[in-house]
């Protein structure tokens, strides 16, 4: 008995993680449907789920070409500013007089709004896939950058003074203790870092592409058609949370020893 109780007790958190959370998404999809029914909201205005779903399967959205589009340029530009923030933030914990130099620089571009910033890129670059990719670099290193060097400094100081004690090099000390120490908070940053993909890859596409789930939605304000729209949200929403979720059994792979509250 007393082990039934136990097994019961512990699986009462999985329900709650992710039992509850799926019942209020299909409540919430419920309450949509029948409410646009009740009032009779017509779907150029704001459709119901089910007409979201019917405009997957009408055929007039090529979806997977338009989905792997935007996907492909949020990945792209996430990867490159995943490894410049990282080498970024290496960079100015190792040395305080790049850290004075080149934080004022890294902090006035991300403040930058990014749809002024987007113009100028596409002026420099030409209207390019390499322009949409490097307004997602900006949107996406800067989560890192900070994470990752806070990481790298916020460390157990007795653990420095006990391998200095013992004639550690710099090297060491930053393989053994610094890094390590910084895996929680890079992991953190790049929760942030691949929402911000998406979100750069959407503006990127706003001020200049004629394909992609961003095109889809500026387009669907000159036709109103506000299905399509909805289904590039829904779509977008979906790969929002898949990048989130890999991004946790990433973490769960490569820091068993580590968990986030």
């Amino acid at each position: 008995m007393g082990g039934i109780g136990r097994t019961t007790r512990l699986s009462l958190p999985g329900l709650a993680a992710y039992g509850l959370p799926l019942v209020s998404f299909v409540v919430g999809v419920v309450l949509w449907q029948l409410l646009v029914a009740l009032f009779r909201i017509p779907a150029y205005l704001f459709p119901s789920p089910s007409a979201i779903i019917q405009g997957f399967f009408a055929g007039r959205i090529d979806w997977v070409q338009q989905t792997s589009i935007t996907l492909n340029e949020a990945v792209t530009g996430a990867l490159i500013g995943i490894v410049v923030g990282f080498a970024i933030a290496v960079v100015i914990t190792l040395s305080a007089t790049l850290r004075q130099i080149l934080m004022p620089y890294i902090v006035a571009l991300q403040v930058l709004p990014k749809v002024a910033i987007a113009p100028i890129i596409y002026i420099l670059l030409g209207f390019s896939n390499t322009s949409r990719v490097l307004l997602i670099v900006i949107l996406t290193f800067f989560p890192i950058v900070i994470n990752v060097s806070t990481g790298l400094t916020d460390v157990d100081r007795n653990l420095i003074y006990l391998l200095q004690s013992l004639r550690a090099s710099r090297a060491t000390i930053f393989f053994k203790v610094r890094l390590p120490n910084s895996l929680p908070y890079f992991f953190d940053g790049l929760k942030i870092a691949v929402s911000g993909a998406l979100v750069g890859a959407i503006v990127a596409e706003f001020v200049s592409s004629n394909s992609g789930l961003g095109f889809l939605i500026l387009n669907s304000q000159y036709t109103f058609n506000t299905v399509a729209a909805f289904g590039a949200f829904a779509i977008l929403t979906v790969l929002g949370l898949l990048l989130y979720a890999a991004v946790i059994v990433l973490a769960r792979q490569l820091m068993p020893w580590y968990r986030s509250g």
